[in-house]
């Protein structure tokens, strides 16, 4: 005989997820803790753009109502990953976990690798994760890159005032560069650069870069500031 159990709890769980009561007495908190919780301001943890205006289930909820109301599988999502790219999409790792990068289990950067200047995403070499998630979250679509690529100028740019400022021992600017660069849209591109600071690439990686660039990214006042 058929199990029927699994669809018919799936469907229930889209039922109660978008009730009203649950709308307003579940949803609207959890979104509110997850903003809190988000680099940069309310970052999509898919993109790494800012403004991310939905929760979004890792696991869908088509595949496993019994996660719709798990806290570990509910992410902050801007409305474009959680619609028109990722939605429903799921691949199973063919162990006990998804082909989908998890932001809240995994280090992203162990599986993708972003081109500060070109602003475009690859897959680390041999991460099947790393080209699932580029496809799924469609990291290269459209302006994106052409966004983080800015973003990587700014970011240059913020890097030498914060040096700048705190030169002329100017605290106050030190921290509103601080923040700029803490809540710049795509806080990805300034997590990928101080990553790539202390690998043993960087010589290389930085190689068209003004060389303090470097130093700064690897300065560890610097690094604290952004709780690295």
């Amino acid at each position: 005989m058929a199990d029927t159990s699994v669809p018919d709890r799936n469907e229930h769980a889209e039922r109660m997820w978008k009730r009203n009561t649950v709308r307003r007495d579940v949803y609207q908190p959890v979104r509110e803790a997850l903003e809190e919780m988000a680099p940069g301001i309310d970052c999509c943890m898919y993109c790494g753009n800012h403004m991310a205006d939905t929760v979004d289930h890792f696991v869908p909820k088509s595949r496993c109502g019994l996660r719709t109301f798990y806290w570990p599988n509910l992410l902050l999502a801007c409305s474009t990953c959680n619609t028109r790219f990722k939605g429903n999409k799921h691949r199973s790792d063919g162990l006990v976990g998804s082909l989908l990068i998890d932001p809240t289990r995994e280090d992203p950067f162990d599986h993708l690798d972003l081109g500060l200047a070109s602003g475009v995403y690859r897959p680390v070499e041999g991460s099947a994760k790393g080209e699932w998630t580029i496809e799924v979250c469609g990291l290269n679509e459209g302006k994106r890159p052409r966004v983080r690529a800015e973003g990587w100028l700014n970011l240059a740019d913020d890097l030498q005032g914060w040096e700048q400022a705190r030169a002329a021992g100017d605290v106050r600017n030190m921290r509103r560069k601080i923040y700029r660069m803490r809540t710049q849209p795509f806080a990805d591109v300034c997590y990928a650069a101080l990553h790539k600071a202390v690998s043993e690439e960087a010589p290389l990686v930085f190689v068209d870069d003004d060389p303090a660039v470097l130093d700064l990214l690897r300065d560890d006042e610097l690094r604290a500031a952004l709780q690295v």
